[in-house]
């Protein structure tokens, strides 16, 4: 069965990715609904899996990390890989990849001597390449949905 978003469905989403924390009455009040429809809808948002969910975004840094590294790595074992992601709370990220690496994962650190021993236990399972944070930009851009993509870039065509 395919979820079909409407124009009410889809002012919700950007709301919330604007700010998660807005009361159903508060997002009614902005979109002409009332907050029982709007908890309705979000219910339905939820159960197609369109909303995976509501979360605290942390402030690194804050916590005592200093940056963020990426770092792809060819491997043998993809079970050992996860294995090692999942006995590291650094790992932000472990994305399966195509291309010249098996994987890309994204690793919070609290200084280079972290990274470095991060980078020798890795090599224990797989050839690594790093690459250091220096910033980053549009990670909590609000996403659009794929047919409005569609929309948008055929207007510049």
């Amino acid at each position: 069965m395919s979820f079909v978003l409407d124009a009410y469905d889809r002012k919700i989403l950007a709301l919330l990715q604007g700010d998660a924390r807005l009361s159903y009455s508060e997002i009614g009040r902005r979109i002409h609904l009332t907050s029982p429809a709007v908890a309705e809808r979000v219910h339905r948002l939820e159960e197609a899996q369109v909303i995976e969910g509501f979360t605290t975004r942390l402030n690194l840094r804050a916590l005592g990390y200093s940056f963020e590294a990426f770092v792809n790595i060819t491997v043998d074992s993809h079970d050992a890989l996860d294995a090692w992601a999942a006995s590291h709370q650094e790992v932000l990220a472990l994305h399966a990849t195509t291309g010249t690496h098996c994987a890309l994962i994204r690793l919070a650190v609290t200084a280079p001597e972290h990274l470095q021993a991060l980078i020798k236990s890795l090599g224990a399972i797989g050839k690594t390449t790093t690459s250091i944070v220096l910033s980053s930009h549009f990670e909590d851009r609000p996403r659009l949905c794929g047919d409005q993509l569609q929309l948008a870039s055929s207007k510049t065509s």
